[in-house]
Order: structure tokens, then sequence, then C-alpha cells
């Protein structure tokens, strides 16, 4: 298919602004509060006495007060060091600005648990149960569905998009491992997907995000971005001509940049603004990202329906 065919009227066209610094000292500060269980309901999935996945759901009070609108719903997946079956460690700082957006929003919050990593297909199979129970259970917004994660669930995140990405209106990986051998970068040509990484991450090589974005925008037949150099000081950002793609790469920061993507308010507004149902608004986002000056005039697309 010509990308051209499917090119919205408005682009992504981003201006970068000043990098100050990747703050550290804010990163292992704002990690370190952590969300409450008690936040959650269990929302684990079982077959009899079995548990098959572990998971906890945030149903904002607004649903309860006012049942007749439907929410949005945003997915986690966390990173490597939550793995386990206790359906506790993936509530912790990794979250806390995102539990607090979603109640800033009235938004519903899953947070599924693995012990196995997200790359199986049963394991993100299971997921979307419990996003279908979620569903049926709750007045939830069929066409507001998000997904996110960081590291290891950065690379979940690329999974849930490349096998159900028809279901998620939008998707934010975050410094994510590499994604399954059956992804097929086509499938997300027509995604809205934002990625964060950091250059100087010695955990997961920002590489990795780069060779993903390249797959995709080869599979549309779009131009390579140039990326800076390892050692360039400044924060790269890059949105693609054709596709509701940005990649937004910092200078510093580490392996922990999520707490700050995670408190910054515009990435929420380019995140909610997107919908698979009606043409979407268009937006100024400003993104102060631990130091992060980016100002960026987004213009949403309409997602298309297309078949699972």
């Amino acid at each position: 298919m010509n990308p051209t065919s499917r090119r919205p009227s408005g682009i992504v066209r981003p201006i970068v602004g000043a990098v100050v610094a990747a703050c550290c000292c804010f990163l292992a500060a704002d990690a370190a509060r952590g969300a409450s269980v008690s936040d959650f309901i269990d929302f684990t999935l079982r077959s009899g006495a079995t548990t098959l996945l572990p998971g906890r759901l945030y149903v904002p009070p607004e649903a309860t007060s006012d049942p007749s609108v439907p929410r949005p719903m945003i997915v986690f997946l966390h990173g490597a060091g939550e793995s386990g079956t206790n359906n506790l460690a993936q509530i912790n700082g990794n979250l806390d600005n995102l539990l607090a957006e979603a109640k800033r929003r009235g938004a519903f919050l899953y947070a599924p648990q693995t012990n196995g990593g997200w790359g199986s297909s049963v394991i993100t199979g299971r997921v979307m149960t419990m996003v279908d129970q979620a569903l049926a259970g709750h007045n939830i917004d069929v066409d507001r569905l998000y997904a996110t994660g960081l590291s290891m669930g950065g690379g979940g995140t690329w999974n849930l998009l490349n096998r159900y990405g028809t279901r998620f209106a939008a998707g934010i990986p975050i410094c994510g491992i590499g994604p399954a051998s059956d992804f097929v970068p086509a499938r997300l040509i027509d995604q809205a997907i934002a990625v964060f990484h950091a250059r100087n991450d010695t955990v997961v090589s920002h590489v990795t995000s780069r060779n993903v974005i390249n797959s995709i925008l080869s599979a549309a037949h779009e131009s390579l971005p140039t990326y800076p150099s390892a050692r360039d000081p400044n924060v790269f950002s890059f949105s693609a001509t054709g596709l509701d793609l940005q990649y937004m790469e910092l200078a510093t920061g580490g392996h922990g940049i999520w707490p700050a993507v995670y408190s910054a308010p515009p990435v929420y507004d380019w995140l909610f603004a997107h919908t698979l149902a009606v043409p979407e608004p268009s937006a100024l986002i400003r993104v102060g990202v631990a130091g992060l000056s980016l100002v960026a005039f987004l213009r949403p697309r309409r997602r298309r329906r297309l078949p699972c």
C-alpha cells in the first residue's frame, strides 16, 4: 500500500527546543514514592484454582459515580525487575506517576504481572482476555485503549501493538527491549506510537528502539532519520512525515527515564487525544521530560478499524 494514501491532512511537525539536563536525582526520588496496592482491585485471570495471569485494575471513582460515561483504559506492562507471581511487585514506584495521571483523568489502569516476560503470544493473549473482561464488566471506551510499558514491558508494548494493534488507539514504549520474533513492522504503519529512550542507557541500548523504528519506516517506504552520535549532548526528536510515529531520545538519564516520561502531562495530552472512533483534535504539545524541552504540533489522525 502506498503510504501517501493514508497520510492525514495534518501531520506531526516537531520543533525541538533546548535540553537542560536529564536529572537523575529527580528520577530516583520520584520513583521512590510507590503506588499503593490499595488503589487497585484484584484482577487476575484464573482457571479454577490455577492462576494464569496475576493482575490488578484501578477503577476510577468516576466510573462508580457516573457509570454512564465510557472511560479510557491504559494497559501497563512492567519491567523485568517486577516479574513474579505475587501480584504485588508490579505496583511500585515505576507506576506511581502513571497511576496519578489515571486518577486525574478518570481513566482505568490495568497492570498485569508476568513471570516469563511479555514475548509469548500466550501471555499477551491472556492480557487481552483480561482487557475483554474489563470491557465486559465496566463502561470502558473500547476506542480508547492505550498500551505502555518500560524496559521488558516496553518490548511487551511492541508485542501488543504488533499482535493487537487494531485494538489500541495509541502506545508508548519506554526504553523497550526488542519485540518478539513474530514482529511484522508493516502492521504498525497505522499505529500512533511515541517512543522514548536515553542514549546513555547501559541496560537496553537505544539502538534497539532505533532499529524498531527504522523497520516500521522501511515498511512504510519512509525516509530513515539521521541519528546523532553516541556522544551528542542534545535531545533528538523525530516524527515520521506520513506516520503518527514519534521518537524522543534523551542524551542522558540512563535506563530509568520512565518516571520523567510518566510525569509529563503533555505526554498524556498526546496519548488521550487518540481514539479509534472519531477524528481527533489538533494539540499543541510541550513535553518537559527531565530537562527535555520539546515543542511539537500534533494533529493525531483518525485510526481505521481493521479486522484482527
